[in-house]
């Protein structure tokens, strides 16, 4: 599933928008990166979204 392990941030959904303002529902999927997480002492690939890898870089 495309979800963000740590904010558990998914998809969310609107409207596609032709030129002659049609409207056809979308889905907007957030930006997921698998990243490994040294957890337990041992690393972990988790999915984590951009906005969580950049807070977590600033906590470092």
């Amino acid at each position: 599933m495309a979800k963000c392990a740590e904010c558990g941030k998914g998809p969310s959904f609107g409207n596609a928008v032709s030129f002659s303002m049609r409207h056809t529902r979308r889905r907007f999927n957030p930006n997921l990166q698998t990243v490994t997480v040294i957890k337990d002492a041992k690393p972990t690939k988790i999915k984590l979204c951009t906005r969580c890898i950049r807070t977590a870089a600033k906590s470092r």
